[in-house]
């Protein structure tokens, strides 16, 4: 592919002397000859330097295909192989050269153990693609062998998360396929990769390792275990039209006062019987409105947990948070420090939060809390997921950066269940998934 960067620009000629010229008019000829000069030079040299580097190319990249399937022990037993030879026939060591030609020949057996080119058909199907942890997934791998010939007894290996299933497929004939059953584990929380399905030839003294791939990886999401929270379990959400704010409007639900009529208000919000009393026309004010939206902070700093099973027991909770409020139709935001999930359905919130981690020295509370205030103004309910770790120092400065007007609580996770306070803020310590309902209600 000829490459298709600028030509580079022509240097700045202020460190360089060019003599006037001694007559009108006949300066600027000779400076734009030679910039043209120049510029025809540099043009030249980085079109030849692009062929030069696309013909190479290839042969780079034959180079490359042909020494990625030689592993380390490979090319040790050449380098070994070709020395040990070399130096057994020019010093005359019958020794030397038979261990260099054992070397070379054992090479060779291997180069051609891994001759010739494959062509299977391999498909992955799970038999869900969502499921909480702990429960069983089963999948299949559909090989199919697509060549006009036989294929003899081949070694296959799909990678699943950060483990690898090894299995031997039989002897193929044409179009016949091959079928292979396996359990993925969900004992933990996360994304689970499956696949690609590769065929793996190798000689016995791996010396070269040829690797070819046959399918698409499929991901498998382990959903964090969540617990129902009720609406009547849920008192921080109970409002149905919304929370009040010291807003003031000409329409909305929540009647605030009376007041003189203005020129541009709404004729419907005339109140009649006290213009008809005060003769003079009065208007209805209402403070405004908002509708309940649950804003979830879930923090992924390290130093905020003690171990991962707290962590684990946070992201639980965020998610059974989360799964409440697309529930009930409430709004929904949840924000980790640098990321912002979208919480469009129940399965989609899981998934994402399937696959959050633990970051050492991300940013803090404080900095996390700002930054998704300023991002969702209109939340109504702020809620903060932490660890025990936290201290009541940290939630106070969290708490700093919320307007007064929105309610808010903190849930320490792995703490011995409590109820306690910094400054405002209330904080709800809860050792077990099963104590949530209740530090709910507390609120």
């Amino acid at each position: 592919m000829t490459s298709t960067a600028a030509p580079p620009t022509t240097p700045a000629t202020g460190g360089t002397h060019v003599r006037p010229a001694r007559r009108r008019g006949t300066g600027a000829a000779p400076v734009a000859a030679w910039r043209t000069h120049y510029d025809r030079l540099a043009v030249a040299r980085h079109d030849g330097t692009a062929r030069v580097a696309e013909r190479t190319r290839p042969a780079r990249g034959l180079v490359s295909a042909t020494l990625s399937p030689v592993t380390s022990l490979g090319r040790v037993a050449v380098v070994a192989g070709v020395l040990t030879l070399a130096v057994g026939i020019a010093l005359g060591w019958a020794e030397l050269r038979v261990v260099g030609l054992a070397c070379l020949v054992a090479f060779a057996i291997a180069v051609v153990t891994c001759l010739g080119r494959q062509s299977y058909q391999a498909q992955v199907t799970l038999d869900s693609q969502r499921v909480k942890v702990g429960e069983e997934v089963f999948g299949s791998i559909v090989i199919r062998n697509t060549t006009s010939g036989r294929r003899f007894r081949t070694t296959f290996e799909v990678p699943v998360g950060k483990g690898r299933a090894t299995f031997g497929l039989p002897t193929l004939g044409r179009d016949e396929h091959y079928e292979q059953k396996f359990r993925v584990p969900t004992r933990r929380r996360g994304v689970v990769r499956v696949g690609p399905v590769r065929s793996v030839r190798s000689d016995p003294l791996m010396l070269m390792r040829r690797v070819e791939s046959w399918s698409e990886i499929e991901e498998l999401y382990v959903h964090p275990d969540t617990i129902l929270l009720r609406s009547g379990s849920s008192g921080f959400l109970r409002d149905i039209e919304g929370i009040t704010t010291q807003q003031l409007s000409s329409s909305d639900v929540s009647f605030h006062a009376l007041r003189d009529y203005q020129r541009g208000d709404d004729r419907r919000a005339v109140h009649w019987r006290t213009t008809a009393r005060l003769g003079r026309l009065v208007v209805r004010q209402f403070e405004e409105t908002r509708r309940a939206h649950l804003l979830v902070l879930l923090s992924l700093r390290a130093e905020h947990y003690a171990n991962d099973e707290e962590f684990e027991l946070a992201v639980s909770c965020a998610g059974s948070l989360a799964a409440m409020a697309l529930r009930e139709d409430r709004k929904l935001s949840v924000h980790t420090q640098g990321r912002e999930l979208r919480p469009h359905a129940i399965p989609l919130v899981l998934d994402q939060l399937s696959g959050v981690e633990t970051q050492a020295g991300a940013l803090g509370l404080a900095a996390l809390t700002a930054g998704a205030v300023s991002r969702v103004p209109n939340a109504s309910v702020i809620a903060i997921v932490t660890g025990s770790a936290t201290d009541v120092l940290e939630l106070r400065a969290a708490r700093a950066h919320i307007p007064i007007d929105i309610a808010s609580f903190a849930l320490r996770c792995g703490a011995q269940p409590r109820r306690a306070s910094a400054g405002d803020l209330t904080v709800l310590d809860i050792a077990q998934l099963g104590q949530l309902p209740r530090a709910i209600r507390e609120v």
